[in-house]
């Protein structure tokens, strides 16, 4: 007596059981090791930000901070299906025959490109409010204003207000709670004017339109202007100090540099 045809028996055959469910096992993977991220970057963050001395850099650092926010699920996105993938569906040897073939699935194509296109604006409008709070500060009858010239490889500071200048201290004395204009040029090769505390990062450009940036320094300390843009061997050396202080300890400054309040 032969045995029956279980497979051609649909009424009596126990239905098989379904396959993992892959999509949902990464995502789940993913959204927790997203949470896990972005908690370990807000509680280390404070400790990796430089301290800001001044309202720009003070948005720098927010904008620093919700960049990273937005970036750890984007590259965990990518690094946790590919790791899945590298993990679940390796096979010894080389394949004997070809994969299944993907099917196209509308949802996942426009959901993608939905929320990739809705970053990518927020970080647009993010960015022209950024630019325009920076480039709408506007100089005052109290502003003071600081020309830096830069070459290979020192730094020149002068004070055209107080017929001052810091080219022997090699350092920028700066008041505290009053708005500074830098106004930054170069005598031989593109420099980077960078003062990060401060929130300012300008060229300086040879034989090009003196660059500008306009700040209010909030803090008073020490801190350091270095040129970011590499300009020859002793690019690491271009350094110097930055100070802001009292009114009266700027004024004090001045009369030792022989200029006049």
């Amino acid at each position: 007596m032969s045995e029956p045809n279980v497979e051609g028996n649909t009424g009596s055959a126990s239905p098989t059981p379904a396959g993992p469910r892959h999509l949902r096992r990464v995502l789940i993977i993913w959204a927790v090791l997203s949470v896990i991220v972005i908690a370990i970057w807000l509680a280390v963050a404070q400790f990796i930000l430089p301290q800001a001395a001044s309202g720009l850099d003070n948005s720098d650092n927010f904008t620093f901070l919700v960049l990273t926010v937005l970036a750890v699920p984007v590259s965990l996105f990518v690094f946790v299906f590919l790791g899945y993938s590298l993990i679940v569906f390796r096979v010894q040897g080389r394949p004997t025959e070809d994969g299944v073939p993907l099917q196209p699935r509308p949802s996942l194509q426009i959901g993608w490109l939905g929320i990739t296109s809705l970053l990518c604006l927020f970080l647009l409008i993010w960015g022209l409010i950024a630019f325009y709070q920076e480039t709408s500060a506007a100089s005052t009858s109290n502003t003071l204003a600081v020309q830096v010239t830069a070459q290979q490889w020192q730094w020149t500071f002068n004070y055209p207000q107080y017929n001052a200048t810091s080219a022997g201290a090699q350092v920028i004395e700066l008041p505290v709670n009053r708005p500074v204009e830098f106004y930054v040029t170069s005598k031989d090769v593109l420099h980077g004017f960078s003062i990060r505390a401060l929130g300012v990062r300008v060229d300086a450009n040879p034989g090009e339109v003196t660059t500008t940036a306009v700040i209010t320094p909030t803090q008073i300390g020490s801190y350091t202007v270095q040129c970011v843009e590499l300009c020859g061997l002793f690019h690491s050396d271009m350094w110097e100090a930055v100070n802001v202080v009292s009114a009266d300890s700027f004024n004090s400054w001045i009369i030792s540099q022989g200029g006049h309040v």
